[in-house]
This record gives structure tokens, sequence and C-alpha cells, in this order.
């Protein structure tokens, strides 16, 4: 059976259904992410991470991402890997409109793709639904 919803109604869906199967998704955490660095742990400036209540700081859920600049395994520039950026001394802004593509972590994927199917069907809802939840302008999934 085929049923046809708006992609509206299917953000409300999502949302419904990530409150159900995550406990604390309404109150998720954010900073910045961290990558491995070859030194320990660097701060990431290109990426947000998300993470549930009560989780590990570098649990993330998903991150929101400036898609033209992060690298998912941190092969960054040196000057990145030394001191404490100065953006990192602050709460990152994710409202800035260079974070434009939402990184799904392996287990909040699954479980999208278990309940809802493909991406294709569910990617611009969620898009929106995330982009109302926190006043961001993200535009792509990665």
């Amino acid at each position: 059976m085929e049923y046809i919803i708006s992609e509206d109604k299917l953000s409300n869906v999502l949302l419904k259904y990530l409150n159900l199967s995550f406990d604390g998704f309404e109150d998720l955490d954010y900073t910045w992410a961290d990558f491995d660095c070859g030194w320990g742990v660097c701060c990431d400036i290109y990426a947000i991470g998300f993470t549930l209540p009560g989780r590990e700081h570098d649990d993330y859920l998903f991150k929101l991402v400036d898609g033209e600049n992060y690298n998912s395994v941190g092969d960054y520039p040196e000057e990145l890997m030394g001191e404490l950026p100065e953006p990192c001394h602050d709460v990152p802004d994710i409202t800035e409109s260079r974070f434009n593509t939402i990184w799904l972590e392996d287990e909040l994927i699954d479980r999208l793709i278990n309940m809802f199917g493909g991406v294709d069907v569910w990617g611009k809802s969620f898009l929106n639904m995330f982009n109302q939840k926190y006043g961001t302008t993200a535009t792509q999934i990665g």
C-alpha cells in the first residue's frame, strides 16, 4: 500500500518519531565538534556536534557542518591542529549560513532508513524539521 504525505506532515511525523526513539531528542546539546588531529582531540571549527543529554560530548547523533570546508576524517591544515582556534572559545552560532549541511551519524541514519526508507523519501522533510527547530538554513544532508 502506498501513502502520499505532504512534506510538512512528514516533518511533524519525523519529529515525533525521533522524540520517541531517542530519549532527550527534544533537548539536544550542541557545541563545536572534535576531530582526532594526531596529537589528541582538536576542536573542529567546521562542525557543530549535537548530542543527546547524558551522552559523552563526542557521541554525536548528527553534526551541522560547513559543507564547503568540513572533512569527515579531520584532514585539515596544520594551523587547526595546534592551539585552540579562536572560534572555539565561544559557543558556535548554528544560524551562520556556512553551516549548510547536516551530517547524520550511523545510529540516526539507520533508524530513519529502517522506518521511512531512503533519504530521498525523508531528506527534505528532515531538513525542514531541523531548520524550523533550530532556526538554521541547512540545505543538504551529507
